[in-house]
């Protein structure tokens, strides 16, 4: 048994955070719990200004287990894609599980994770999971993200596709809260851009050019949905302009974050035709559509910034060009000046809890 233990890779467990302290501490007690060995558990913050980065201290000081603990705290603040740049450069592992301050994984994750990834010959590069999907106090919770791949009945599904497929549909969905992946995506490519936000989505990306996606299908995470989540937005009415002006600011980053994303995308490309992971013709292709991807989305950033005879023009551009049915409607609701819009928004918002309280 001492043997099997020795012959295993060593893998590393990333708890990356920012600003999280409320949560922490379920998430690096789960860190801490996990049952593969030999593990490395990276605790990196990203320059909080609240107690989150102490909290990790106390916590990997106190701590008596079998794997190596390591602190890290960005002197200044990286953002994702810097911070998981910063985490490849202090881990060693093979095989890194990113896990996030407010989110819980189960104790057998990164056991899983491991042998999930030997049925593949250790080939797979990306190995993400099923998720639980839980509220700020860690209520259960009705799912609000879906992957149509959990109706399968497999516990274990490679998720081929073509990279021109991933560049316009983002599909295979890979949850960044579950993710795993290989230090080889990294040796191919590089580090990510500082700025990436969407760091599942680049990743998932290198995966589809130089490796495998790999779907375990058991929950081994409980992804907590709250307000500071960068990607969701909440279901809750909004009843005051500030909480208003919040929602809106956070639709123009999403702008601009899936802007980023494109253009990683981009640079990546020219590092899969340098290596011969895509021929010439695919290249070209693919970068062409990923760029006007990258333009249609500086266009949408744009129009929110603008007036509303530019507005006009912007939008009837976007809409030759060919809008979902979504983008439209989330467009045209706001071709109001700002100030108008969310008072328009916050008197919907009173109006539907009034008639709520009277049904």
């Amino acid at each position: 048994m001492q043997l099997e233990v020795k012959e295993k890779p060593l893998l590393t467990f990333a708890v990356v955070a920012m600003n999280q302290e409320r949560f922490i501490r379920e998430a690096v007690e789960a860190a801490l719990a996990q049952t593969y060995s030999p593990l490395e558990i990276i605790l990196s913050d990203d320059c909080s200004q609240d107690k989150t980065f102490e909290i990790m201290c106390e916590m990997a000081k106190a701590y008596r287990g079998p794997h190596r603990i390591v602190l890290n705290r960005n002197p200044v603040r990286r953002s994702i894609g810097g911070h998981v740049n910063r985490v490849m450069e202090v881990s060693q592992g093979e095989l890194i599980l990113a896990a996030a301050g407010d989110d819980i994984s189960l104790p057998q994750r990164t056991r899983a994770t491991y042998e999930a990834w030997e049925s593949t010959g250790r080939k797979a590069t990306s190995i993400h999971s099923k998720i639980f999907q839980i509220d700020e106090d860690g209520n259960s919770i009705d799912e609000i993200f879906k992957n149509e791949v959990i109706a399968c009945t497999d516990r274990l599904v490679e998720q081929p596709a073509k990279p021109m497929h991933y560049v316009q549909t983002l599909e295979p969905l890979i949850y960044g809260c579950a993710h795993a992946f290989s230090r080889k995506l990294y040796q191919v490519f590089g580090n990510l851009p500082d700025e990436v936000i969407h760091e599942d989505n680049a990743l998932g990306f290198r995966s589809i050019l130089a490796g495998k996606v790999l779907f375990i299908n058991e929950p081994l995470v409980k992804y907590r949905i709250h307000g500071n989540n960068v990607y969701i937005r909440s279901y809750k009415a909004r009843m005051n302009l500030k909480t208003l002006e919040s929602q809106e600011e956070r639709v123009r980053r999403a702008y601009r974050y899936r802007e980023i994303m494109y253009r990683t995308f981009q640079v990546d490309l020219k590092t899969a035709r340098e290596r011969a992971l895509v021929a010439n013709t695919e290249f070209e292709q693919m970068t062409k559509e990923a760029a006007r991807l990258e333009e249609r989305l500086s266009l949408m950033g744009k129009f929110l910034e603008s007036g509303f005879v530019s507005k006009c023009k912007i939008l009837s551009k976007l809409w030759r060009e060919g809008l979902s049915s979504q983008e439209r409607y989330d467009l045209i609701k706001r071709l109001p000046p700002r100030g108008v819009l969310l008072r328009f928004m916050l008197a919907r918002a009173y109006a539907a809890t009034a008639f709520n309280r009277s049904a």
